[in-house]
């Protein structure tokens, strides 16, 4: 009788979800503005379910912003910290690291942290509020525990006065301004606009997408959107299908604005007022629109082994950012000929340019492909005078080299594989889930599609820093490559710029004039 009674307590144990089981993690997020004036975002975070053995709780900010290989810090713009447990008791605090705030829990399971963030700049993509309207992406205002990450999130926003939000996160039902993440990853995946800004759905494969305009601009919204819907058709077109359910264009349309960022199913732009109605302009917004949106895949989806998972609070070291961004450089163009955006010859055109500015730059051949994307996070955005002498940047190189590439794929293989193959294939391959790629997964991919090895066009042109064989390669493509296809320059070996009412000297090259004098 005693075998029977505990026998049937022990299925009934098992049998019940709740109390004998242990709570999932869950944080839930309050972002308010009541004066954006200041420049203050106001934040609340509540850590829901904390391990009963936790008696100190480590809350973080991240120090960069995936999209940018820069070390931000972006702690420094946080202010009036604190914490509490659930019955609002005060909680003791102290900073471990710049980014890192450890709290003595006390045995809670849950803690409320407040804090404020100051924000006003938005060329940088990370954080703005002014008077106009505010933009977050979610890793330079939201702390999280690294026991949290992983797990369900909400995010309640409070808009200042009758403002608006925009954003790729799913809305809550039923609840205003409220939304929802899978996880802390997806949260600030997912940047947030703020403010009166124009929304303007549209369809794309049944899917919809919607086109934010934020700020004043000459602009015709049916023209960006039946250009966005080519260059979304082109890319579906190109991978096969698209990899989310919805999908937001974010532009912030300023007197003085530019550069982009890659987002989860979004994107944040920056482009001058009036850059809609001039034809050059307007070309170079939709090349980078085309950039930012082929990074849904390559980078968003397809990712090299170094930047999976992110690291968030050091530098994530990769040799494979080359093809993250410089392949990226190669099909935003590309894509633009593929929706009829651009004529098909300009992908040529642009090729003697390429091959001057590659044999131009002193630094090609100090400082290879693969080297300049593991040093990305000293070298590239921190660039001072000499790097063009000293080194090569893998956004432009990158794109060179896999221009070269293509063709070089193409010849070996008739024309029956190309790069298109090379990318799709590692997106097949090397989905997040696998943990990411490599240089050499990369290369050996490559080498399949083109039917023989590739060792030496990588040690020479990726890890190595020989010149590139323009004229060898263009005549693939059946182009012959002559020095006057580049107009001839006078040149001293040195640039510079006007800095108020004087001239700046900003660049003298090696082994030039400007140098020996």
């Amino acid at each position: 009788m005693k075998i029977i009674s505990i026998l049937a307590l022990f299925l009934t144990m098992t049998m019940m979800p709740s109390a004998f089981a242990a709570a999932v993690p869950h944080t839930t997020y309050t972002l308010s503005m009541p004066k954006p004036a200041n420049h203050l975002y106001e934040v609340e975070a509540a850590f829901e379910n904390i391990d009963a053995g936790t008696n100190l709780l480590d809350v973080l900010l991240p120090v960069w912003r995936p999209g940018r290989y820069l070390i931000l810090d972006l702690a420094d713009g946080v202010q009036n910290f604190s914490a509490t447990d659930a019955d609002g008791a005060p909680l003791r605090w102290f900073k471990v690291s710049k980014s890192d705030w450890r709290i003595e829990t006390k045995g809670a399971r849950t803690v409320t942290i407040r804090y404020k963030v100051f924000a006003n700049d938005f060329d940088k993509k990370t954080r703005g509020l002014d008077i106009d309207h505010g933009f977050v992406s979610g890793e330079s205002v939201f702390m999280y525990t690294d026991a949290h990450r992983p797990h369900p999130m909400r995010l309640n926003v409070r808009p200042f006065g009758p403002w608006h939000v925009t954003t790729g996160l799913d809305a809550v039902p039923g609840s205003q301004n409220a939304f929802s993440a899978p996880s802390y990853d997806h949260l600030i995946d997912c940047p947030l606009e703020i403010g009166t800004q124009q929304d303007v759905d549209f369809t794309v494969r049944g899917i919809r997408h919607t086109l934010c305009l934020s700020g004043t601009g000459n602009w015709n919204a049916d023209t960006l959107v039946r250009d966005l819907s080519k260059i979304v058709e082109a890319n579906h077109t190109f991978w096969g299908g698209l990899p989310y359910d919805k999908y937001v264009f974010i532009f912030h349309s300023l007197p003085s604005n530019g550069g982009g960022v890659e987002h989860a199913n979004s994107t944040i732009i920056g482009v001058r007022t009036n850059n809609f109605l001039n034809q050059t302009a307007y070309q170079q917004f939709l090349g980078l629109v085309s950039h930012e949106y082929f990074h849904t895949w390559n980078v968003k989806q397809l990712r090299p082994r170094g930047l999976h998972p992110y690291d968030l609070q050091r530098e994530n070291y990769s040799r494979e950012l080359w093809i993250a961004e410089g392949a990226t450089s190669y099909y935003g163009p590309n894509m633009l000929v593929r929706a009829g955006l651009r004529p098909p010859r300009s992908i040529m055109d642009i090729a003697p340019y390429f091959a001057a500015e590659e044999r131009y730059r002193p630094g090609n051949a100090v400082l290879s492909l693969s080297d300049a994307s593991f040093d990305a996070w000293i070298k590239y955005w921190h660039a001072n005078e000499n790097a063009y002498n000293a080194e090569s940047d893998y956004y432009n190189k990158g794109a060179m080299a896999s221009f070269l590439l293509d063709l070089e794929i193409r010849q070996r293989s008739r024309n029956a594989q190309s790069l298109d193959d090379v990318m799709r294939l590692l997106l097949k391959r090397f989905p997040l889930s696998a943990g990411g790629y490599t240089l050499a997964d990369f290369q050996q991919t490559a080498e399949e599609c083109a039917g023989s090895g590739l060792e030496e066009f990588f040690s020479l042109y990726i890890r190595g820093t020989a010149p590139y064989p323009w004229e060898q390669s263009l005549l693939y493509a059946g182009i012959e490559l002559k020095p006057s296809d580049v107009p001839m320059k006078v040149s001293f070996g040195f640039a510079m710029q006007t800095a108020g009412d004087k001239l700046k000297l900003t660049r003298v090259l090696t082994d030039s004039p400007a140098e020996d004098a």
